[in-house]
């Protein structure tokens, strides 16, 4: 018989069965298994145990059996770069990130799920996140862009008020008003007068007020645009707030707020609404209008004004989600703004309407105005 030393393969030949141990003993390790050809059963130094693996299986005799697989790194940080570019791919002013990672979410997962003896679904995962987040990230970036297209469209046929010169063309020559008759170029553009602004105290939000007049007595300005830019003294935009609504013939004004002004002081502001082109023809007979009834003052606590009005309608068909707009004057300068909406305005009839005011001096004098 030959010796251990002179050949493993003879030791592990001999046994006809799992249970006999070849003479001299081998060490412990993984041997053939001559009952299931293929396969290697591992033997422990005295005993054959039940443990058997084929034998591609087998790296090395001697080798104790492996646990569960490795955990794929690589695949963990594909899957985790895939969803940081999925969320950057959902935020407009971060399109740019997110098409960035997902690439490479994308390559780190096809790397991951081809490495051997490692876990396949953080790879098969980040694949499948950057697929989405691509095509999130397209349906963004192609709605900002129709936005774009669209707002430079608007700007084409839009400019400052500030005068009674028309800023655009017509878009359409042809275009017929509700009534049926035809659109002349009778139509002047709206007139803007005063401009105030400030910055409440407790909010940090600046307010607006401007004044705006429509000298047709046959024309309308219906579901109008109104911006309202606010410059700082670097001539750097810091704010734009936006109104819609229908501006009927005759003087009013129009008030709102700046919510993102933050530390930055406002040095000026800007109005941008429709040029003449956008008037609609309606006979001031026909068309309507509000009465505002006397204002009346009052004072819950120090510096917070009350102030209760009636506004009366001449329109033929009720009116809904009237907005009131109310300014406040001290020594004829605005300090104060704010705005308030009825329910509904009774054809012919009348609805009454109340807000406060909070830190404007309670003799100050108030104004409202009524909008569609």
């Amino acid at each position: 018989m030959k010796s251990f030393t002179e050949s493993e393969e003879a030791i592990v030949t001999e046994p006809t069965s799992p249970s006999e141990s070849p003479a001299p003993t081998p060490g412990a390790g993984w041997y053939p298994d001559m009952n299931m050809p293929g396969s290697h059963r591992y033997y422990d130094g005295a005993n054959w145990t039940s443990h058997v693996r084929p034998s591609a299986a087998v790296t090395a005799v001697g080798e104790p059996p492996r646990g569960a697989k490795s955990r794929n790194v690589l695949g963990i940080v594909a899957l985790i770069v895939s969803v940081v570019g999925f969320v950057f791919a959902c935020v407009p002013g971060a399109l740019v990130v997110g098409w960035v990672l997902l690439p490479i979410g994308f390559v780190l997962g096809i790397v991951a799920i081809c490495l051997k003896n490692k876990p396949k679904w953080q790879g098969l995962a980040a694949i499948i996140v950057s697929m989405v987040g691509t095509i999130v990230g397209v349906v963004v970036f192609l709605s900002l862009a129709a936005g774009a297209v669209s707002d430079a469209i608007d700007d084409s046929a839009t400019d400052k008020v500030g005068s009674s010169d028309a800023v655009g063309d017509r878009a359409d020559d042809e275009e017929q008003p509700a009534d049926g008759e035809p659109v002349t170029p009778d139509a002047k553009a709206l007139v803007l007068g005063e401009t105030a602004f400030g910055i409440d105290i407790d909010s940090g939000m600046g307010w607006y007020a401007i004044e705006l007049t429509n000298p047709n007595d046959d024309y309308i300005f219906s579901f109008a645009g109104i911006d309202v830019e606010a410059y700082d003294a670097d001539d750097v935009l810091i704010d734009t707030d936006s109104t819609y609504g229908t501006i009927l013939s005759g003087r009013t004004y129009i008030v709102g707020k700046f919510f993102d002004i933050g530390s930055a002081k406002i040095d000026r502001i800007e109005v941008r609404g429709p040029t003449a082109d956008a008037a609609t023809h309606s006979p001031a007979a026909e068309t309507g209008s509000f009465e505002m009834g006397k204002l009346r003052t009052g004072s819950e606590y120090d510096e917070y004004m009350t102030v209760k009005g009636t506004l009366t309608s001449n329109f033929s068909e009720d009116q809904d989600g009237v907005r009131i707009d109310v300014i406040a004057r001290k020594g004829g300068k605005i300090v104060g703004v704010d705005y308030t909406y009825t329910d509904r305005v009774p054809s012919g009839g009348k609805a009454a309407w109340d807000i406060g005011f909070w830190k404007v001096p309670l003799d100050s004098e108030v104004e409202a105005y009524p909008h569609l």
